[in-house]
């Protein structure tokens, strides 16, 4: 019995062992490529080559003709190329020197999730430094990549489409592990240039102080965290790199509340937020604010945020629908006169018609139909019909006053979970389907 115990143990470790999921070496050209290895050369002739050593002194060694050495990097500038041999030595390229490269899908095979960096210093239409990112990414250009002796892509433009790129060679591309990060916060301990690529001499973008704070865009590449910096949406370069070393998270730093309901947002889902609720405060930028709750990050408006427990949510019984004294409401989409009791209308059979029961208030818009339930709360149930299609919405927020540029501020505005918003006394006032610019 005791036998077969220690075989089922001996099983269980062999099974629940870790271990690497790549080799650390391949065989190509008769030889043992290991991983970060570019290339391989030989020499015509006996050479001396040499290295700076870290004090400015240099060293040098002979090497034999027709030895082999592994090549580990590749410099390529002022047209000049130079090989980079194990223990710091540096050749440049002549014709004393055989170089042979190892096709970019047999050096890639050593990796676990391979990123490709452009290492070309020369003037091209490609910077040094460029990341190859894989698909449709932030909602820019994207590169479509196959791998074989070297790197095609396809090149897809959020405006232009889809064209061809081209072939990069491989003596032109770093490959360096990508490891899959978190897309919380964090924040700068010292000042530094940010850059577009993930490698030192890359192109640099503006200098950013100590204590910015960046959101992780989920990858690290060659020491460097992808990152966008908070409240930069819709401008250029707003994704950039910069070394995980001079990164620390941000922390959460005291409990807030919920003011009134509103969508929490992340860059991969939303969650809807009610008055109340607590959520933990992380930092803020501009009208922004970015806070946690259950483990996760969201961001939110900035005025949406209490320190202490906000008022009770008021509750609306009456006069939710137009006032009697309005005779004309103008929208963006046309110019809505009252024709008669609980209706307006408008050219190319526009309307406005609403009525009021004991159970719910009904309002009609140009064949969307509204119906609230009574009394009108915070999360009381809103009906919404049209095109052949209902929709069981909620009120997500009544606020006490929502103001809109040139048009006025209005009084316990009901936000529905459509973000269409509604004023009593007004009616419909903003929503993607339509805007109130004015009233008589």
């Amino acid at each position: 019995m005791k036998k077969y115990i220690i075989t089922l143990l001996i099983a269980l470790a062999f099974f629940t062992s870790p271990s690497s999921s790549k080799a650390a070496e391949a065989q190509w050209d008769g030889a043992q490529v290991v991983k970060g290895q570019t290339g391989k050369m030989t020499f015509t002739k006996d050479v001396k080559v040499y290295k700076e050593n870290a004090n400015g002194t240099y060293s040098s060694m002979t090497v034999k003709r027709n030895n082999y050495f592994r090549v580990y990097d590749i410099e390529k500038y002022d047209n000049k190329t130079f090989y980079w041999m194990s223990s710091g030595y540096r050749v440049q390229a002549t014709d004393l020197v055989v170089f042979k490269k190892v096709p970019l899908n047999i050096r890639a095979s050593l990796y676990d999730n391979p990123g490709y960096i452009n290492i070309n210093g020369r003037a091209s239409s490609l910077n040094y430094g460029t990341h190859y990112l894989e698909g449709y990414v932030d909602g820019g250009t994207s590169y479509d990549i196959s791998i074989g002796e070297n790197l095609y892509y396809d090149i897809t433009h959020p405006t232009d489409g889809k064209s061809k790129g081209g072939y990069i060679d491989a003596t032109d591309i770093r490959i360096a592990e990508t490891i899959k990060r978190d897309e919380r916060l964090y924040k700068l301990t010292t000042d530094t240039r940010h850059l577009r690529g993930p490698i030192a001499g890359g192109k640099a973008g503006g200098k950013y102080s100590k204590g910015t704070v960046f959101q992780s865009l989920g990858i690290e590449i060659n020491g460097y965290l992808r990152v966008q910096e908070l409240g930069t949406w819709g401008e250029d370069f707003i994704f950039t790199y910069i070394p995980v070393k001079l990164l620390q998270p941000v922390q959460t730093q005291e409990k807030r509340y919920i003011r009134y309901g509103v969508i929490g947002k992340s860059s991969r889902k939303t969650k809807e937020l009610k008055r109340f609720d607590e959520v933990m405060f992380l930092t803020e930028k501009n009208a922004t604010a970015w806070i946690e709750i259950d483990g996760e990050m969201y961001y939110v408006p900035k005025n949406a945020l209490a320190t202490i427990k906000p008022n009770e949510s008021p509750i609306i019984t009456t006069s939710f629908l137009p006032n009697d004294t309005l005779q004309q409401l103008v929208y963006a989409n046309g110019v809505y006169k009252k024709t008669a009791n609980n209706r307006f209308e408008a050219q190319h059979d526009k309307f406005i018609d609403y009525h009021e029961t004991e159970q719910t208030f009904n309002y009609e818009k140009d064949g969307i139909k509204y119906i609230f339930e009574k009394p009108v709360t915070e999360g009381s149930k809103v009906t919404r019909v049209g095109s052949g299609m209902t929709d069981e919405g909620f009120v997500r927020a009544i606020h006490y006053t929502f103001t809109k540029p040139a048009t006025g501020t209005f009084n316990n505005v009901v936000e529905t979970s459509n973000g269409e918003f509604f004023a009593p006394g007004y009616g419909y006032i903003y929503g993607s389907s339509s805007i109130l610019m004015s009233y008589e």
